[in-house]
């Protein structure tokens, strides 16, 4: 007889004694370990939600992050525009206004809020034609104008603020509140940190700086020096001594920088003497 034939696995002789005999006595019924597997499977949405609940928020941030970040592009976005001394040049302004600018004069706005904002800052000296539409808003250091659609001039240079009405109607106010209306021909000046109002006022002259022709009704000499340095991009060094004394006259620019030097020094005892190029130096007479 072979052997093999007989041969008996003890471990099958075991699961036949196991299973053999019958179903398992589980403690638990088919139906128990069903629902309670259901159960857990029904709360696991809550934790699916939970996350989704969170990357709403996250984009929501991230969003109002984005719109923070634009708004702060749009209010920080500048563009400036600059005359350099010696020259004269006309800036043009996203709504069809515009404004010559006199030598050594600069102006900053920002171009993307001008549609809701028109409000620019400026110093130097230039003449505004503002096109109707929302309020115009011109700041120096030294005051405010404000205007709906007119043409002005404005000066402001240093401690000097003085505005010049040609057409419609302009509101200037000074830095401590003090507010003037101006009409066609009115002209103001700050003074004493008080504006000076002057009717009538040859408002021509004011602007005939265009024409490269410049008034002076006793302004200090250190005044006009200053204007023929910027004219002229040259650098003229003035006794201090001298600062104060009031200069009447005009001049054109048509001549050359020596020969309007001579024509300022010369009613008023004064002389110039050139030190290098383009540097002159004016001195009372001995």
């Amino acid at each position: 007889m072979n052997d093999k034939n007989i041969h008996s696995d003890p471990l099958n002789d075991f699961e036949k004694d196991l299973f053999g005999k019958g179903k398992i006595n589980w403690e638990k019924s088919e139906a128990d370990v069903w629902n309670e597997l259901q159960g857990k499977m029904d709360k696991n949405p809550a934790k699916e939600v939970h996350i989704r609940n969170n990357w709403v928020q996250w984009a929501a941030a991230a969003v109002v992050l984005l719109i923070l970040g634009f708004g702060a592009v749009i209010s920080s976005w500048q563009k400036t525009i600059e005359c350099r001394p010696g020259e004269h040049l006309v800036a043009a302004l996203p709504d069809g206004s515009s404004v010559d600018l006199n030598a050594a004069s600069k102006l900053v706005y920002n171009p993307l809020k001008w549609k809701w904002e028109r409000k620019l800052k400026f110093v130097g000296e230039g003449f505004f034609n503002v096109e109707k539409g929302s309020t115009f808003t011109v700041e120096s250091n030294n005051g405010t104008t404000q205007v709906l659609g007119t043409s002005f001039n404005i000066y402001a240079r240093e401690e000097n603020y003085r505005v010049t009405c040609l057409t419609g109607k302009v509101q200037v106010t000074s830095p401590g509140n003090e507010k003037v209306i101006l009409l066609p021909q009115n002209h103001v000046e700050l003074e004493a940190g008080k504006l000076v109002v002057t009717k009538l006022f040859e408002s021509e002259k004011a602007i005939s700086w265009k024409q490269n022709y410049f008034y002076f009704a006793g302004r200090p000499l250190k005044e006009v020096i200053d204007e023929i340095e910027r004219q002229y991009a040259v650098t003229i060094k003035l006794d201090p001594e001298l600062n104060n004394r009031n200069f009447g006259s005009n001049f054109s620019k048509q001549h050359s920088v020596e020969d309007v030097l001579d024509f300022v020094c010369k009613p008023m005892n004064l002389k110039f003497e050139k030190q290098a190029n383009n540097i002159y130096i004016v001195t009372a007479e001995s």
